[in-house]
């Protein structure tokens, strides 16, 4: 699905999405907010490329990163959640991964983790792409639109 018609989407169902963003840098939300729906549905968001900002902004317990890695499923899980808190939205997004050059954490490069907060659910989804890092993050942010086309 594209950005446009997601958009539409959650706009005829009266949802709001929001997304916090580290391997994409807010790639994901850029597409969001250049569709003609995306002041009715979207608020902003956050870009959280380090592990400081994620816990300043959004406020990640250290010992999820410390514990989980920044590239997991509870790192991705508090990301969206927390969003989904700080901005009042229905749906929140936490993209976090390797988009590369080089493994970190000993997650290889193409490794991503989206989680999902929507309404009172959270759950996060792991992606293996592959490509040079535009392309990783190019297919991260479809994954995440495709993904919420499907719960909505």
């Amino acid at each position: 699905m594209d950005f446009e018609t997601l958009t539409s989407l959650l706009s005829q169902k009266q949802l709001s999405i929001s997304a916090a963003e580290s391997l994409t840098t807010g790639n994901f939300q850029t597409q969001l907010a250049a569709t003609k729906n995306a002041s009715q549905v979207y608020p902003g968001g956050f870009i959280t490329y380090s592990t400081d900002t994620k816990v300043k902004l959004l406020g990640i317990d250290p010992l999820i990163i410390k514990q989980h890695g920044v590239v997991s499923s509870s790192t991705a899980q508090a990301m969206a959640l927390n969003t989904q808190q700080k901005l009042t939205v229905d749906i929140a997004l936490g993209f976090t991964g390797n988009a590369g050059p080089a493994g970190i954490e000993n997650e290889p490069v193409g490794t991503v983790w989206i989680g999902i907060a929507f309404l009172d659910h959270l759950f996060a989804n792991q992606y293996h792409f592959n490509g040079e890092p535009g392309e990783i993050i190019q297919q991260t942010c479809q994954a995440g639109c495709n993904l919420i086309a499907e719960l909505i």
